[in-house]
């Protein structure tokens, strides 16, 4: 029994030391994409021009207000006139009115007093009659006229230039009118009223754990505001249509009820960030930030000098790759060839080999980054299938769903050159 706890311990011990340690690097850098389609190599500049039914600025409220003001003053003697019209014919004649009606009042109860014995008026000489006359009113002058606050609140003001400049930015293009030509026309927002509804909402209580249901209004509101989206190059033209999905009506669910001009302005908004997207996706330089998890063997004895130097050459290249992609291109070329050299003597069947599966896998992961990066398509397809034989963690498949998409997009852009 000693015996065999004995063989148990020292295979564990054995197991021990053979495994191998892998560790990572995280690292980022910049990366200037190309474009999916391919402009003429004279298009270096770019023009949008936006159409909107909205007003471009508040100039025509201020002017009504100016107008209006301009009005007023001039009417300004007419209106003291009228003023004082209104004071002498009306304001007056109701105060003399009232200090007739004083006047009978005081008479009246004079006389009623004045009927009394001696000592009923001694016991109310606190309460004999007085005169009270009212206060002649006084003349208020008619307030100067001045410009009215102008209420913007509940209008749409968007300045087509403005809306260019600050969502339409074409990476890697200057601005000129002998280049790209982006005609953007907004055709108007179509709003249906919200429709409320009472409906069951799931709860949670942490302290019973279960669920429960209470009663909420909820409203459901459609919308849409198609928009054209044209692009050319003089008279030949790229593209025309209604962009994307604007044409199509799209839903809204909320608590309260929402306000049409708070989701117009915001589809605006969000019409135009979208084809600036589409835009820099298709026909501009974008600019990404790659993030990189380099995977390396902890080289204790000098038994991984080889994993650790293309390490090295990796690092130097990812460094360097946003201010010299060239040179940096140069390094990570490099550390691929020591890890193909390295993977070729994978055992991944043998857990005691120095390229064993853990290692093998690491490898493959530095060389499927690589090669998308360096744009050698064909050797990242090679090592994105070879990953996907293995067994596979739910990390190694993120990994692998993650850098699909990023192999799918480059390798498209490289295509269009």
């Amino acid at each position: 029994m000693k015996k065999s706890l004995y063989i148990v311990v020292l295979l564990f011990v054995v197991s021990i030391t053979n495994a191998q340690s892998i560790e990572s690097v995280r690292m980022a850098f910049t990366q200037t994409l190309a474009p999916k389609k391919v402009l003429p190599a004279h298009i270096k500049n770019y023009n949008c021009t936006i159409t909107t039914p909205y007003l471009k600025d508040d100039s025509s409220f201020r002017q009504i207000a100016e107008e209006k003001y301009q009005a007023d003053l001039k009417n300004y003697p007419n209106t003291i006139k009228e003023a004082q019209k209104h004071y002498d014919e009306v304001v007056l004649k109701e105060h003399e009115i009232k200090v007739a009606e004083a006047k009978e009042k005081y008479r009246l109860e004079s006389d009623e007093f004045n009927k009394m014995s001696k000592l009923e008026k001694l016991a109310l000489i606190d309460k004999r009659p007085v005169l009270r006359i009212p206060e002649k009113p006084a003349f208020n002058m008619p307030p100067q006229p001045r410009v009215e606050n102008i209420n913007t609140n509940d209008i749409i003001i968007f300045n087509p230039e403005t809306l260019s400049k600050n969502y339409i930015k074409l990476n890697g293009f200057g601005d000129g009118n002998d280049g790209l030509q982006i005609n953007i026309n907004f055709k108007g927002f179509e709003y249906i009223e919200p429709v409320a509804s009472i409906v069951d909402v799931e709860n949670y209580n942490a302290q019973t754990k279960q669920k429960f249901y209470t009663k909420q209004t909820q409203f459901v509101t459609k919308y849409r505001h198609p928009t054209t989206l044209q692009i050319k190059i003089g008279s030949e033209e790229l593209m025309s249509g209604v962009f994307e999905e604007t044409g199509a009506y799209q839903t809204l669910t909320s608590s309260s009820k929402p306000t049409r001009i708070y989701i117009e302005r915001q589809e605006v908004e969000k019409i135009l960030s979208r084809i600036n997207s589409f835009l820099n996706a298709n026909y501009g330089y974008p600019q990404v930030t790659r993030n990189v998890v380099l995977f390396y063997v902890k080289n204790k004895k000098g038994e991984y000098d080889d994993v650790e130097k293309a390490k090295d050459f990796a690092i130097s290249g990812y460094k360097n790759y946003t201010t010299n992609q060239t040179e940096a291109e140069k390094d990570i070329e490099n550390a691929i060839q020591i890890w193909e050299k390295t993977l070729s003597e994978a055992n991944f069947e043998d857990s005691k080999a120095r390229i064993d599966e853990k290692v093998g896998t690491a490898l493959i992961k530095n060389l499927i980054f690589a090669t998308i990066i360096t744009n050698d398509f064909n050797k990242a397809e090679k090592y994105i299938g070879e990953l996907k034989k293995l067994r596979l963690s739910y990390d190694d498949k993120q990994f692998l769903e993650y850098h699909e998409s990023i192999y799918s997009d480059l390798k498209s852009r490289f295509s269009a050159k």
